[in-house]
């Protein structure tokens, strides 16, 4: 009798705390509000964009040290009850100081929008040990303008009235040409792939853009001035983009963009002046670019027509009886 309820007795407060632990490790009461008892490292981020976790994952994956990972992986980045928060502890774990700049400036304890860019604004150059000058960039790649190895079209488009000369090396779409079966038909670049967007006014060159596609599949941003220095943002009309925050803003939309949306055809001038492709008419393939639907499907967040027009060049190749036996048999595997 004495035993039995010694039993009942213990068990009541032994299952109060098990259900304590419980709406701890959930943070979520049983009556379906948020319990705000979180850890005091973590701090909730709520940006208001069209996926938050999406771009939470590019960012702060970017932070991962000694390379680029899933963040979520990492520890940085964590989901409790439907909201998302930041572990300072192991952010600075990764990136001394980068908490640092993490600031709730308004005090109501959540990370917005407006702080997080300002966030990146302060840190992200660190984070990613962005070179800083483009020398460096162009010296680690064994990139030269005019060198055979990188592929080179020239653009007029939306993005700045500067005249685009943006280079690729080669051998990167090629790779993606060759996974694009095994990828499910999408053109993926290989990780280390880089883009060189150089900007021409009046035959000056006034500032450089680079896409780099690092260890977690992501793409880096970044901006070098008419003197080769790093940059907050590009500096020609119609108007200043900063980056990586609005790189990143096209690049993962779906808007279409001139020249591209119309490609194979031409368009008219728009607002801020012509916005065009210019390549040989051989280039210009219909059938290639229905095939790639390369701008439309945007499948590694690549806004060019890089593979459309490095296959429309084998094709006219083969047509003129020059192609190699290796380009052949790449357009023979994408039964083109």
């Amino acid at each position: 009798m004495w035993t039995s309820r010694v039993r009942v007795l213990t068990a009541i407060p032994l299952l109060a705390v098990l259900a304590a632990l419980s709406l701890s490790a959930c943070g979520e009461r049983m009556d379906g509000t948020v319990d705000e008892r979180v850890p005091s490292a973590l701090v909730r981020v709520a940006i208001d964009q069209s996926d938050p976790e999406r771009l939470l994952r590019y960012y702060f994956g970017g932070y991962v040290s000694p390379r680029p990972a899933d963040p979520f992986e990492a520890g940085i980045l964590s989901e409790r009850a439907g909201r998302l928060y930041v572990d300072r502890e192991t952010l600075d774990e990764h990136h001394p100081g980068a908490s640092d700049a993490l600031a709730d400036v308004d005090g109501d304890g959540t990370i917005r929008w407006e702080e997080f860019e300002a966030f990146i604004d302060r840190s992200y150059h660190a984070a990613r040990s962005a070179p800083d000058s483009v020398a460096e960039w162009f010296d680690e790649a064994g990139f030269e303008a005019g060198d055979a190895d990188w592929m080179h079209v020239e653009v007029d488009g939306v993005m700045t009235t500067a005249r685009r000369h943006v280079y690729v090396r080669k051998a990167d779409v090629r790779a993606a040409l060759e996974q694009f079966d095994d990828r499910g038909g999408q053109l993926a670049y290989p990780i280390g792939t880089t883009f060189f967007g150089r900007h021409v006014v009046e035959g000056r060159l006034v500032e450089t853009t680079i896409m780099h596609k690092r260890a977690d599949d992501q793409w880096d941003f970044f901006v070098y001035d008419a003197d080769g220095g790093i940059a907050d943002s590009t500096s020609t009309p119609p108007r200043a983009l900063k980056s990586p925050v609005q790189c990143v803003g096209c690049h993962f939309g779906d808007k279409l963009l001139e020249p591209e949306r119309s490609f194979p055809g031409t368009v008219r001038p728009g607002p801020h002046g012509p916005r065009a492709l210019y390549v040989d008419d051989e280039l210009r393939d219909a059938v290639v670019v229905r095939y790639f639907d390369e701008h439309r499907r945007r499948s590694d967040d690549v806004l060019g027509l890089y593979g459309t027009l490095f296959v429309s060049r084998l094709r006219a190749e083969r047509r003129a009886g020059t192609i190699s036996d290796t380009d052949a048999a790449l357009l023979d595997s994408l039964l083109l």
